[in-house]
């Protein structure tokens, strides 16, 4: 029988051999120490006989050397499994290949009280780091105790310690005011989610609502133009009711531009729209918030929309795990990313 178990092992000393230099050699570079050390062509040798040998790194025997596993874990609440994990997971597994590290997750699908268990079992495997992942923006009252280092992703804590990244909620609803302004609307709405403007605030839990809102008005109010609120929830259906809702109402007082607090909602005000006869964007100018994947782009008309930087939100998460895994300071441990707006064809000027 032939097959790949009948294949002898290919060492680092075969690599050597073909690339007809040392093992030192070899070491340096499949091991990513080659600069200042290795000239180029010799690199480029070593990496050339390595793919055409098809040599694979043991990974126990580096962990051994290293007391490193070069793998990161990842634990998610249930952003793994939602629609805006797929850029995300994309990103964090692309980046940790290119740092040579692998990326084991679990995903909790919304029993967060088995967070701990999930950092137990992955640190149970040896993981260098863990990152943390939360669905929308949070806030921790509590950072999830791990023994290894931690990185949050789409959540900070109250008290700041752990390296983190997140989006600038407020930095894209502001753009999202300022570009309904810049077309010339006075009378806009916000769709805000289950959040209400004037109840008790909120200091932890999923906090992009409120974050949202109150940057949408305070842009709005610089800009002297009237902001009103709808509160219902985040899905289609509560899109829909607080739309109809928003435009049950004289003409004069009438939005004629909503922001939603995500797609979802956008996506329902759109509904309602179109249900009451009114015509998007030559009757009514809708800005959404999140770019979901499948949705905002296949509307009709396309949805303009900020964009949540959840690709990016994956690199730079990797990248600080990595960093502090390898006892290495990070130049920037809370990293605040940009929101941008995405323009398609769901605003215009008001008539």
């Amino acid at each position: 029988m032939t097959g790949t178990q009948d294949r002898p092992r290919v060492r680092a000393a075969d690599v050597a051999a073909a690339a007809g230099v040392s093992a030192t050699a070899v070491s340096f570079v499949l091991n990513g120490r080659d600069v200042g050390n290795i000239a180029p062509a010799t690199r480029q040798r070593v990496l050339q006989a390595a793919e055409e040998l098809g040599y694979r790194p043991n990974y126990v025997a580096r962990s051994l050397r290293r007391s490193t596993t070069s793998s990161i874990g990842l634990v998610t609440d249930a952003f793994a499994s939602s629609p805006f994990g797929g850029r995300l997971l994309a990103a964090a597994t692309e980046t940790a290949e290119a740092a040579d590290h692998v990326l084991l997750m679990m995903d909790l699908g919304h029993r967060t009280d088995q967070v701990a268990e999930a950092v137990a079992a992955l640190e149970s495997r040896q993981v260098d780091a863990i990152i943390y992942a939360a669905m929308g923006f949070t806030q921790l009252d509590e950072v999830p105790a791990s023994r290894v280092p931690l990185v949050l992703a789409n959540c900070v804590a109250r008290e700041p310690g752990h390296p983190s990244v997140s989006p600038d909620d407020a930095g894209g609803a502001t753009a999202a005011l300022r570009h309904l302004a810049d077309l010339g609307h006075r009378r806009v709405a916000m769709l805000c989610g289950h959040y209400t403007p004037g109840a008790q605030e909120t200091k932890v839990g999923n906090v992009s609502g409120p974050i949202r809102w109150q940057a949408f008005s305070a842009a709005a109010e610089e800009a002297g133009i009237q902001a009103h609120h709808v509160g219902r929830g985040w899905s289609i259906s509560d899109g829909h009711a607080a739309a109809t809702q928003a435009l049950d109402a004289p003409a004069s007082r009438r939005p004629t531009a909503f922001f939603a607090v995500c797609d979802r909602v956008a996506t329902g005000a759109l509904l309602a729209a179109t249900r009451l006869g009114a015509t998007v964007p030559e009757d009514l100018s809708l800005v959404g918030f999140d770019d979901q994947e499948a949705l905002a782009e296949d509307l009709v008309p396309p949805l303009t929309t900020v964009a949540l930087p959840h690709a990016r939100m994956g690199e730079a998460a990797v990248e600080l795990a990595v960093a502090v895994a390898r006892g290495k300071q990070p130049a920037q441990p809370h990293q605040v990313l940009p929101c941008p707006l995405i323009m398609r064809g769901s605003t215009g000027r008001p008539r």
